[in-house]
Formats: structure tokens, sequence, C-alpha cells
């Protein structure tokens, strides 16, 4: 009977037990926040205001910034009897020179419309067989914070072409006339180089960072109204490069899954987004190496030799590999190398923390390299026979910041700091603005790309995100202040759970995913930096998670329960 009665006490006690866990740690808590995808969304807009074209020349339908996230971007809709050739024309003010474009015949006219000025009743002619029709667009104000030129100098640009410019840290994605006028912007953190693809379309790194400090979470492919039509996502993110071959894939700058940073390069096949080739550097030059070690910043790939030249900001060398086998060709490097001097090339002004490598000819290259107390653009000049190198030409500029170079038809553009320059014997400065750039592409805003509204397309994964050590949860502390105190956000979106918090450098910070039957945690890397707070953010990709998960903060040492949950699909 006491058997009896005591399995009851401890059934009550159980279930009462089991009661106060399922309120505690289920009910209690509330999902996070989700973000919208943004294919599906811009689909979602495309149907609801482009399945209408039922609009005339007279009366065509104009939709300002579209998708959202291209204020200065336009979209004017119309339909004509027959087959007809359609130009737009935004008229310049101040006497600026008008940007004229002409669309290929068709009878539904979806057009896009750039250039548009900010804070300006922007007047746009539309003409179509002998027919015109001038329209009026008015756009909003640029941001608080928007980055706007300090000096112009008075050269006029190549026809039709803008300063497309991105930033080196905070600021925006953005295009200028000669005037310094802002012509064009994106509204989301895009960053590194801009380029345009062969189609037309640009190709930028992603708003999202996979890690930190900046590693985007792949390449984002759209047209100027913002429209996505390709994400590419990589394993290992993407930095400062990349190149798009012949065949149309891309080669890209990423990071290896091991201990080392920026020192890993992928090839992705442009169809489907999967990575078709590797080149480990660390593994390359002796597989010993930690850290940010090497620091790629620019690739330069040569089709008639079939190799590759990488500079390598932290480690002071410019290394050529062969594309097919990866064996090293040769190397240049103030360092000594070990068994890797075999490989060096001889000869007097050895690069210090290079930049950018743009080449001239198989033998023959430009870099951006300290030259002193001040950056210099270096003519190298190869003699593969006798394994050395000259130098045979050199501008110095006039300070020591970071420069990236292009290559383009009066000379090399260089941006430096807040300025872009024109280098031909010497360094003229073109544009300055307020905030630090990272790169400047010379480009026209219409290209050969053609307006379409098939849906965008999500290519390739980002992999599992590394774990660390567990801890255990049992004494984990419920003090949901330390979210105002930390500023944690946590949202969840296509990609997986992004968080994001302010810290102290020393912090010492854990993101923990728990289940009841899985757990994982997640080390926060907390970037260099000598501000006292300091903005942190980490992925955790949705790739070989799935369920719903609790999440707990541990900061030095102490677990604190968030009462938020996340789901994994």
């Amino acid at each position: 009977m006491k058997k009896i009665i005591f399995k009851y006490v401890l059934l009550i006690v159980v279930t009462f037990a089991a009661s106060i866990f399922i309120y505690e740690y289920i009910q209690k808590s509330t999902a996070v926040d989700t973000e919208y995808d943004v294919l599906s969304y811009q689909k979602d807009l495309e149907n609801q205001h482009l399945a209408n074209t039922n609009y005339t020349l007279d009366n065509p339908n104009v939709l300002l910034n579209f998708y959202g996230n291209s204020p200065l971007t336009a979209l004017v809709v119309f339909e004509t009897k027959d087959l007809t050739s359609v130009t737009l024309t935004v008229k310049g003010k101040d006497g600026a020179a008008d940007i004229t474009h002409t669309f290929v015949p068709n009878k539904v006219h979806i057009l896009p419309i750039y250039g548009l000025y900010p804070d300006y009743d922007n007047k746009v002619v539309i003409t179509a067989s002998g027919t015109s029709k001038e329209i009026t667009i008015k756009t909003g104000a640029l941001p608080d914070d928007f980055t706007k030129a300090t000096y112009v100098s008075d050269m006029e640009l190549e026809d039709g072409k803008f300063y497309f410019t991105t930033p080196e840290d905070k600021g925006y994605t953005a295009a200028y006339d000669e005037n310094g006028e802002v012509r064009w912007y994106l509204t989301g953190d895009y960053k590194w180089d801009i380029q345009r693809l062969n189609n037309g379309h640009i190709i930028i790194g992603s708003d999202k960072l996979v890690s930190q400090p900046y590693y985007s979470i792949g390449l984002v492919e759209m047209d100027l109204l913002g429209k996505i039509y390709y994400e590419y996502n990589i394993p290992g993110g993407y930095h400062h490069n990349m190149i798009e071959f012949d065949n149309g894939n891309l080669l890209i700058a990423s990071n290896g899954n091991n201990n080392t940073r920026e020192d890993y390069i992928v090839e992705i096949d442009r169809a489907t987004g999967n990575i078709v080739k590797e080149i480990d550097l660390n593994k390359i030059l002796g597989g010993n190496h930690e850290g940010n070690w090497f620091g790629i910043t620019s690739l330069a790939y040569d089709a008639p030799t079939n190799s590759l030249t990488v500079s390598g900001y932290h480690n002071d060398m410019i290394i050529n590999i062969d594309y097919a086998s990866t064996e090293i060709n040769w190397i240049i490097s103030k360092h000594d190398l070990g068994k890797f001097n075999k490989y060096k090339l001889d000869g007097d002004n050895l690069p210090d923390s290079p930049e950018t490598v743009t080449l001239i000819n198989s033998d023959e290259f430009v870099v951006t390299s300290l030259d002193g107390n001040k950056r210099a653009l270096l003519t190298y000049k190869l003699d593969r026979v006798n394994k050395t190198f000259d130098i045979t030409n050199k501008i110095t500029l006039d300070d020591n910041e970071n420069a990236y170079i292009d290559k383009t038809d009066e000379g090399y553009l260089v941006t430096q700091g807040n300025n872009i320059l024109r280098v031909n014997d010497s360094a003229e400065r073109l544009l300055s603005i307020n905030s630090t750039l990272y790169n400047t592409k010379l480009m026209p805003l219409y290209a050969n790309d053609i307006y379409t509204g098939v849906q965008g397309t999500r290519l390739g994964v980002l992999g599992e995100t590394p774990t660390t050590s567990n801890h255990l949860l049992i004494w984990a502390k419920e003090d949901e202040s330390i979210i105002d105190k930390y500023n944690l956000n946590f949202y969840k979106d296509v990609y997986g759970l992004r968080f994001a918090g302010t810290f102290s450098k020393d912090d010492d910070v854990q993101l923990i995913l728990d289940n009841v039957l899985s757990k994982k945690t997640y080390d926060i890397q907390i970037p260099d930096s000598d501000e006292e707070k300091i903005v942190t953010s980490k992925y955790v990709n949705e790739d070989e998670i799935k369920g719903k998960y609790y999440i707990f903060i541990r900061i030095n040492g102490t677990i604190y329960k968030l009462n938020k949950y996340v789901i994994f699909y």
C-alpha cells in the first residue's frame, strides 16, 4: 500500500514539475521576428503591379523605387499598338547633359528609368513612333547620413559614364555624375567591389554577413532597379574581389573551413551555384598558418597563361599560380619563405601591403603598394627566364591610405580614402566624398541588360555554422533586461538566424540554441575596434539544423535564458 501511495505521489510531483518546465521553458517563450524573403517579395510586387499593362503613352503607369531599395529609379509601363522602339530621356538640370536610352522594339513596354536626381521634380521625356510625352517624377531627399561630394573637378567623364562607388565601411553604394550629383544608390548595406557582368547586370557583395568582421554571405546579381536576379551563397562568405570568367563562372575571394582567413578562393558554377574549384593558399604555402595571415585583396586572371595572380596584403606577397594545377609559378615577396624561396623573383622595390593587381599583359602588371610613407602605383615587368623583375614605372600618391585601382581607356582610376583619382603620368583628383570609399568603377547607367519579370533565384549553400563546446543550462538566469543592456536583436530569414548585439572588446560571448534533445553553442567573434562599444553580429545558417530551438546567451561565464525561440525548416 505504501509503495502504491509513493508511486502516486511521485507521479504527481513529476507531473507538477513537468508542468512548470513546460510553462517556464516553452509557453513563456515567443518566436523571434521573421524577415520576408526578398525574392518572394519581388515576385509579389510584380504580380500585383505589373500584371496590368493596359496603359498608354499619353497616360503611362509610373512606379518610383519599385523594389524599395533603389530610390532614384522608376519603372514606366504602357502599351503600343505596333512593335515600337521607345526612347527615354532624363533631362539634366542646370545645364547638365541628358541621359538618353533607346529600348528594343516591343508592344508591351516595362522600361527602367535610371539617373533621377534626388529631391527634385525630374523631367522625363518618353518618345515612341515620333510622339513624345513629358512626365514629371518627384523623388525624395537623400538620407541624412548620405555620402555627398565635397570636391568636383572640371574634367568631363567619358560619354554616359558615372562614378559607381562602394563604401569602405559605413555608407551607400552609389553613382555620381561628373558634377558630383548623386544619380543612383542602393539602400542596403552592400559592400566590396561592384562590377558589371557581361549580361549588363551588376554584381556586388550581399548586404548580409555570414561572419564578422565583414564577410558577406555571398554575391548578389541585380539590375539598377534593385531587382535581384540571382543570389550566390558561399560557405566561407565573400570579401574584397571577384572575377567573371568568359564562360560566366565566378571566381571569388572567400574563406575556408579552418583557422585561417582570407586565403581561400573558389570558382562557382554560374548556373548551379556549386563550387567547382577550390584554391587554398594556406595549403599551397605550407599549411601551417593561422588567422588572417595572407589577406587576399585582389585576383587577376590571365587567359593566355591560364594563371592567377593574387595579392596578399598581410603577407606582403604577390603570388602567381597555374590555374589548372594550382602549382606555384612565381612569388614576389620581401620575406624569407623558407622552402618556397625557390619560387621568388629577384628585384628591387618589393611589395609592402599590396592591394590591387591589374594586369597589363602576361608579364607586366600594376600594383598599389606602400612605398616609404606613401602609396604608389608600381609597374612590374617580369623576366621569367632569369627569375627577375624590374620596376618600369612608379607614380607616388599623396598619402598612405589604402588604394584600389581600375583600368580604364583613359588611364587608371584610383580610389584612395575619400578621393577618386585619375592616374596617367601623375595623379589628378576627380571627386571627393565625405566618407571613406572602397572602390570605384566608371560605368554607364544603361547597359545591355533587359528588364524581365522572372523570379529571382537563390543558388549555393552556406554550410553548417561551426559550433563550440556546450554548457549546462540548468542554472541559466532569467533576466530579459540584458536584451536592452546589450542591444540584443534576433531575427529569422531564409538563410538562418541572425543575432546582433553591442559588446565590449573583452567580452566573452556565446550563443546557445537548445531543443532539449540537441544543443548547439556558437562563439561570437567581436571585431577589433577602438570603440568602447562594438556592434557584433552572427549568422547561424539554416543548413544542417532543423526544428524548434530555444535561445540562450552566455556572457562572461553567465548563461541567460531569453524566453525566445527560433524554428529552422
